[in-house]
C-alpha cells in the first residue's frame, strides 16, 4: 500500500505537469498533449483573438511588473466573460510568489511601504483576487505563464471505465530472486478546451 501511494503521488505530480506542458511530438511515451500546446496552436491558427494573446515582458515576472503584466491579462478578458463566478486567472508558481510579493508592498509595484493590510510580507494566502477575479496557482503551468478562462471551459479527461488502466505490484523474488518490487500503473488521459475565444494566453510567442 505504501508503495502503491508513493508512486501513484509521483505520477499525480506527472499528471498535473502534462495537464499543462504535456507534449506528445517531445519523444516521450508517458505524456498527452496540455492546455499550453492547445492553447498555443489555435492562437497561431487565429481561434484566439489577436488582442487575446499577450505577450511576456522580456526578463520575466517579478515583484516589480507583476501588477502592470497582470493588469494586461484582465484587460484583455472579453466583457461577456469578465464577472463571470467561474472565471479564473491561472498562473505559474513564480507568477503568484511575484504577485504575493508586491502585495507586501516595500514600494514595490505602487502598493505602498507596507503592503496590503499593512502586513508587509506577511501576506495570508487565501482567497487571492487580482481585479474581482480569482487568481488560482496552476503548479504544471510553466513560468511566467498566465491563463485566463473560466474552469468550465477546460476539460481533462481520462478512460477510468476502460480496459487501458491497471495498477499491479509485482513480487520479483520468484521470478528472478531478486528482492525487488515492479509497480505497474496504466492509464489514458487528455486535455481540451471548449471555446478559443473564451480564453486569454499570456506567454511567449
Amino acid at each position: 500500500d505504501f508503495m502503491i501511494a508513493h508512486v501513484a503521488s509521483e505520477v499525480a505530480q506527472n499528471t498535473e505537469f502534462c495537464i499543462w506542458q504535456g507534449d506528445t511530438a517531445a519523444g516521450t511515451n508517458n505524456s498527452f498533449d496540455g492546455f499550453e500546446k492547445l492553447i498555443a496552436a489555435s492562437a497561431a491558427a487565429g481561434d484566439i483573438p489577436a488582442a487575446q494573446q499577450v505577450a511576456a515582458v522580456a526578463g520575466g515576472l517579478d515583484a516589480a511588473n507583476i501588477i502592470a503584466e497582470m493588469s494586461k491579462v484582465v484587460d484583455a478578458i472579453p466583457a461577456a466573460l469578465y464577472g463571470s463566478a467561474d472565471l479564473k486567472i491561472f498562473v505559474a508558481q513564480n507568477v503568484y510568489r511575484a504577485y504575493v510579493r508586491a502585495l507586501g508592498g516595500f514600494a514595490a509595484a505602487g502598493v505602498g511601504a507596507n503592503g496590503v493590510g499593512g502586513q508587509g510580507t506577511n501576506q495570508a494566502l487565501g482567497n487571492v483576487m487580482f481585479d474581482g477575479v480569482n487568481v488560482f496557482v496552476a503548479n504544471g503551468l510553466a513560468n511566467n505563464y498566465i491563463v485566463a478562462a473560466e474552469k468550465s471551459n477546460l476539460f481533462f479527461g481520462t478512460g477510468l471505465l476502460s480496459d487501458y488502466n491497471e495498477v499491479r505490484v509485482l513480487d520479483m523474488a520468484n521470478i528472478d530472486g531478486s528482492q525487488n518490487y515492479r509497480i505497474i500503473m496504466r492509464y489514458t488521459a487528455g486535455t481540451q478546451f471548449g471555446i478559443g475565444s473564451d480564453i486569454v494566453y499570456y506567454g511567449a510567442y
